[in-house]
Order: structure tokens, then C-alpha cells, then sequence
């Protein structure tokens, strides 16, 4: 029998070898991905994926492995390659590479807040240099953009359960920026301690007032006589814990942070709301163009024709009848001094590529009806994947 240093050795050649063969892995999957755009075929092909991850199971259980680790393993494979796929095919229809150098700015200016994750989200098949930069307001997101100091920035839209964000809205309608991808980020809040904690000696959480409020049914079961201690931040509520090292506190925060403050998950998913998720945009200078063989979604601003009936329903009515889904759409206070008192201003989500014949008709007919029309980006969709 192997002794336990050799036992180790032997276990880290096997991960090595796993991480060269999952990098084959993707390099295999960028030819396939060419190879699907060459054929006008989707990304995603579902009932292969079923197929494949039976057969995978199946090998599993022959192998002596419980097919349930197999599914769960090769499920996040697969995942994680159509992910891949779609960057790969999206970076190189814009003449861009996976393994430049990029830069991206979030809100937040500590690691592990929900923006730096959406972003850290959005880069993951990167593999060059990562710079993120934590801004402390949506404006300094834009403005490092604007001025070039980073080449992305990610700003929270809108959320599942309290909706759009305005003030993010508002700040779209100025920015000479554009929307080039989008993040769904669920918001699943846990109990995050020290390793080795004992749940059960908890006397104080740390945490932002609106995971405690998203949380207060669990806290209110299952913590009733902790103090509550209320932070600026998720981030803030974990390097507190961190810093304190006091067995007898922990944050509520997201498990992906917990790594980055050597924390451990205690219990998870807390929230009130089960199926709770904040939707992000990615803003460029640099506007893309969406290969066809991808979901694709485009984000406009406009207004109507204010003394005109039916001029908004003229509006709506050129997706419709072209069979276009219309996801979204807001109105907001005009952000320009010289827009009238009451003018208000619609924005879109529509799922379609903005580089095909019938959206660019579309816009075309568009330039006619409305009163102002601002075409905030083209973009990869993640609307169906979200859940």
C-alpha cells in the first residue's frame, strides 16, 4: 500500500494530467465551433448533449464510478465548453484573441462583491492577463471606459425580483459607449465563517442591510439570537470576519467570494427568494458584430413622436410583425437639457442580430417613426441560459 506523501504525488500527477487533457478539450471545441459557424449551425445541440452525458454515465458505472459524479462532473465540462465556444467564435468574428491582455471595471472597491464576480464571469475564458478595477460609483464604470483606462466595464441592469436599475439607464442614454455582452448572475446569499467553525456557537453576522432583508426568513428560523451587525458591503462583512478571526461570527455573502477570504460556505442558499438573479451588461468603446450562428440581442434607446397617436404602438409593431420578441422594454426622463418637460424615453431589448437584413430594415423604418433613435449595441444573449 501507498504511503500518504505518495498517495498525494500520485493524485497531483492525475489532476495535471485531467487539467492537459481538459485544455485539449478546448482546443478540440474551438475547431468544432468554426466548424458550426461554417455550417450555420447553433452552439448548443441538446439532444447530443443528452446523448453524450448518458453514454458518459453508463462508461461511469462500467468503470466502477457513480454515474451521479460522472453527470455532475461532465455537466459543468460541457457547460463551461459551449461557454467557451461562443467566446472563441464571438472574439474571433472581431478579428480579437482569447489571450490578449484585457481590463475590466465594476462596481465595488473590494474583490468578491456581486459585480466583480458578474465580471470576473464575463472574462473567464480569457487567458491572458486579467486587470479588474474597482470603481465606487456607475459613473467611474463608465468613465474608465470612456477614457480608455479599461477596455470593459460591468454594470448592473436590472434584478429578477426589484427590477431595472434607473440610474444606470439614465447614465446609457449619454455614453458614447455600447453594450457588447451580458451576464446573469444568480444571487445566492450563504453563511460564509472561519475553517473549522462551529455553526452552532454563532453569536454575530456580518452583512449588507439587503442580503439580511433578502435573508430574514432563514436568519429569523434558524439564527434568532445572533446580533445582526450591518456593513457597507458583502465585502466588507467578509474581510471583517477574516480580520477579526473570531469563531463566533461570520458573513452572509455570496459562497463564489469565499475563497477570496479564505472563508468557508457554512449553510447556503438563504434567501427569501429562491430563484433570485441580477442581470449585468458589459459596456465597450469598440461596438462587435455577433456571429449568426449565435443568440444574439439588441439594445436601443428611442422616442416617439409625442403628438402623434399610436406612434409608440407604430413602434412596437415593426418587431411584431417581422416576429421579432421584444424582452424588454422601460421608459425613462429624457436625459438632455434640451428635451421637453415630459419627454420620456423607451428602452429596448429585442432578440435578434442587428447585422441581418430584416433588423436593419427594421431600424431603417425605425429612423421614421420614432422622434430619436440610439443603438446601444449587438450582443451574444444569455436570456435562455440564465436559469
Amino acid at each position: 500500500m501507498r504511503d500518504l506523501t505518495q498517495c498525494r504525488a500520485d493524485i497531483d500527477k492525475v489532476d495535471a494530467a485531467i487539467i492537459r487533457l481538459l485544455k485539449e478539450r478546448l482546443d478540440i471545441a474551438a475547431d468544432i465551433a468554426v466548424n458550426k459557424l461554417q455550417a450555420g449551425k447553433p452552439i448548443t445541440d441538446l439532444q447530443r448533449e443528452r446523448s453524450k452525458l448518458n453514454a458518459l454515465c453508463e462508461l461511469a458505472e462500467k468503470a466502477g464510478l457513480p454515474p451521479s459524479m460522472a453527470s455532475k462532473v461532465f455537466r459543468k465540462i460541457m457547460d463551461d465548453t459551449v461557454s467557451f465556444e461562443q467566446s472563441y467564435l464571438n472574439a474571433t468574428h472581431n478579428d480579437q484573441s482569447l489571450g490578449r491582455k484585457v481590463s475590466i471595471a465594476y462596481l465595488g472597491k473590494t474583490a468578491g462583491t456581486y459585480s466583480h464576480l458578474a465580471a470576473m464571469r464575463f472574462l473567464q475564458n480569457y487567458c491572458g492577463e486579467k486587470i479588474f478595477t474597482g470603481c465606487s460609483s456607475f459613473e467611474e464604470v463608465i468613465a474608465a471606459v470612456e477614457n480608455g483606462s479599461c477596455e470593459y466595464g460591468a454594470l448592473p441592469i436590472e434584478n429578477s425580483s426589484s427590477g431595472s436599475i434607473n440610474e444606470v439607464l439614465d447614465l446609457l442614454q449619454l455614453t458614447k459607449a455600447h453594450l457588447v455582452g451580458e451576464v446573469f448572475y444568480q444571487i445566492k446569499h450563504s453563511v460564509l465563517g472561519l475553517p473549522g467553525c462551529n455553526p452552532a456557537q454563532l453569536k454575530r453576522i456580518y452583512s449588507h442591510p439587503q442580503p439580511i432583508t433578502q435573508c430574514s426568513h432563514w436568519l429569523k428560523e434558524n439564527l434568532r439570537d445572533c446580533e445582526i451587525i450591518y456593513t457597507k458591503s458583502t465585502s466588507e462583512a467578509m474581510d471583517l470576519v477574516r480580520q477579526n478571526q473570531d469563531p463566533h461570527a461570520a458573513a452572509i455573502a455570496c459562497a463564489d467570494s469565499a475563497t477570496l477570504y479564505d472563508l468557508q460556505p457554512l449553510f447556503t442558499d438563504l434567501a427569501n427568494n429562491k430563484s433570485n438573479y441580477t442581470r449585468f451588461i458589459i459596456i465597450a468603446l469598440i461596438p462587435i458584430k455577433v456571429p449568426q450562428n449565435l443568440s444574439a440581442k439588441t439594445s436601443l434607446f428611442f422616442t416617439t413622436k409625442k403628438y402623434v397617436p399610436g406612434s409608440l404602438i407604430a413602434v412596437l409593431n415593426e418587431f411584431s410583425k417581422n416576429n421579432i420578441n421584444l424582452v424588454k422594454l422601460n421608459s425613462r426622463p429624457r436625459e438632455l437639457v434640451q428635451s421637453e418637460t415630459w419627454e420620456e424615453i423607451f428602452f429596448a431589448d429585442v432578440q435578434a442580430n442587428l447585422d441581418t437584413p430584416v433588423m436593419q430594415q427594421i431600424v431603417e423604418n425605425l429612423k421614421q417613426l420614432t422622434g430619436n433613435l440610439k443603438i446601444l449595441g449587438c450582443y451574444p444573449s444569455f436570456e435562455q441560459e440564465k436559469c
